[in-house]
């Protein structure tokens, strides 16, 4: 009987165009993985932990835009899939999560590696699946762009010779549901663009008509749009970082937000700005905003009926803007070495940018790139977790590619590295902001007042380097301190940790405010 549900489980995994999954091995997950290692046409990735398999999963979900399944034993191995499926639902990327199980008798019962998996993830997932020998099972034809739970009960005995499958036999086309487009309302207010969080052929389809509404657009480098690749129209004229001091030198009275949520501060200060209209227009069904009034959310087909919108006022346009000259004021301030950083990426590279101060760093720093430079991040939930796991899941269909985190962000994910010996060979660098903790809490303004004790415990300070995380994974070492350190870097997986300077990092951030 667990040979025909299995048999089940991974016919329809294939039918949903699942050709990767991330595997960690435990007792009642074996004869799924038996099955697994006996089929055809599927990757399989193998890990110890389940928190960096589901992230992984999620990276490979984001580079190559396909499903990608995600397999547990049972108990709390379940749990840790959690975090990342958050992520994927507010991504709206198709992260299938199979847990074994127990048989459903032993629910509520406190039986060892029993925990309550059915509907584990609640909410996060379109449905959980429960899947039991002599139980009718309807499968899905078809993913939405939201992550699946699969819980499959496995009896003992947990025979480990199980027959496999052929997945490419199995493949069906997915097709995209069009979405029906409400009314399409604009103010014929002043109008910028802001764009951020999309995939490079997003990119390329939205910059036609980027240049044919001839708007600024305030492009976060997740926009995808500062790189070049070919046939690009011109549009180089129109980008503007998204800078603080960009939205401050705009007379902004309406936004058309597309792609992602924005990470900018004045994006939620909207909340409390009524008077500015904003459109979205998204894959995500998400404003991104609690208000409700002046705000309409378009699905991703909305963008035909914006290239034919009559032409917009635009807002006054800013003076030549000045980041770039603080940014050669304090050379190895935090943002000056975003711009190092950047200076340093080649062509194709695939680029993982962390949460908290990088983002919004990179944002500051942001200029024209090269030749096919793509941007990735993880953007649903904004946390630090798992963000190491999911730029090796990026980087693992890429020759050459860079991560560039917060120090907090890489403790968060010291497991991250056991999946590089699985990995096609490439030049991976990741990049270390070690700047002693959270920074990110000296910029939130309603936090200055913190005293000195409770600012220790927010910023969770500290005096560790990252040499024996680089050594324990078999990784080079980099420490720079001077932007000239991230030449000449060697081939293979590097971990280069930088060392900002505090006082330039204060200084910059005091003379942009001005």
């Amino acid at each position: 009987m667990n040979a025909r549900i299995i048999r089940s489980t991974l016919t329809a995994l294939a039918r949903m165009g699942v050709a990767e999954v991330c595997v960690a091995a435990g007792a009642r997950n074996a004869p799924l993985i038996s099955a697994l290692m006996a089929s055809e046409g599927v990757k399989i990735w193998s890990f110890f932990e389940e928190r960096s398999a589901a992230f992984f999963a999620l990276g490979r979900i984001q580079a190559d835009r396909q499903p990608v399944a995600v397999l547990t034993t049972s108990g709390t191995a379940a749990a840790e899939l959690l975090p990342a499926v958050i992520e994927a639902h507010y991504q709206g990327l198709p992260l299938v999560l199979v847990t074994a199980d127990r048989p459903r008798r032993y629910r509520g019962t406190g039986a060892p590696q029993a925990i309550e998996q059915k509907d584990l993830f609640g909410s996060y997932v379109s449905a959980c699946l429960d899947v039991e020998a002599g139980s009718h099972m309807s499968w899905p034809t078809r993913l939405d762009s939201m992550p699946l739970h699969i819980n499959v009960c496995l009896d003992e005995p947990l025979d480990s010779v199980q027959e496999g499958i052929d997945f490419l036999t199995h493949h069906q086309s997915q097709l995209t549901k069009s979405g029906k487009l409400p009314p399409f309302m604009l103010s014929g207010e002043a109008t910028a663009l802001l764009v951020s969080g999309l995939h490079p052929t997003e990119a390329r389809e939205v910059a036609p008509i980027l240049a044919s509404l001839g708007l600024p657009v305030i492009a976060e480098v997740t926009s995808n749009l500062w790189g070049s690749w070919q046939d690009r129209p011109p549009i180089d004229h129109l980008l503007l970082p998204a800078a603080e001091s960009t939205f401050r030198t705009l007379k902004i009275a309406q936004i058309i937000r597309i792609g992602g949520i924005p990470s900018s501060r004045w994006w939620r200060d909207l909340e409390n700005r009524p008077q500015i209209w904003v459109t979205n227009i998204s894959r995500l069904s998400y404003s991104g905003l609690a208000r409700t009034q002046n705000v309409q959310t378009l699905p991703w087909c909305a963008l035909e009926s914006l290239a034919k919108s009559k032409l917009l006022p635009a807002p006054i346009r800013p003076e030549k803007h000045s980041t770039h000259h603080w940014l050669k004021e304090f050379p190895v301030s935090e943002p000056a070495w975003m711009s190092s950083i950047m200076a340093e990426f080649q062509a194709s590279d695939r680029i993982f940018i962390g949460n908290s101060l990088p983002i919004r760093e990179m944002n500051l720093a942001a200029h024209g790139a090269g030749q096919g430079i793509e941007y990735y991040a993880n953007r649903g939930a904004n946390g630090i977790d798992g963000l190491v796991s999911t730029w090796l899941g990026v980087s693992a269909s890429s020759r050459s590619s860079w991560l560039v985190v917060g120090d907090l962000s890489a403790l968060y994910d010291l497991a991250a590295p056991w999946i590089m010996p699985q990995l096609p060979q490439g030049n991976r660098r990741l990049v270390v902001i070690n700047n002693g903790g959270g920074k990110i809490f000296s910029r939130v303004s309603s936090l200055r007042a913190l005293s000195d004790e409770a600012r220790q415990v927010t910023e969770n300070n500290h005096h560790l380097t990252f040499a024996p995380w680089a050594e324990m994974w078999g990784m080079g070492y980099v420490r720079a301190t001077a932007p000239e350190h991230l030449q000449n870097l060697p081939d293979g997986a590097i971990l280069i940790e930088v060392i900002p300077n505090a006082e330039q990092t204060e200084a910059f951030y005091a003379a942009l405010s001005v």
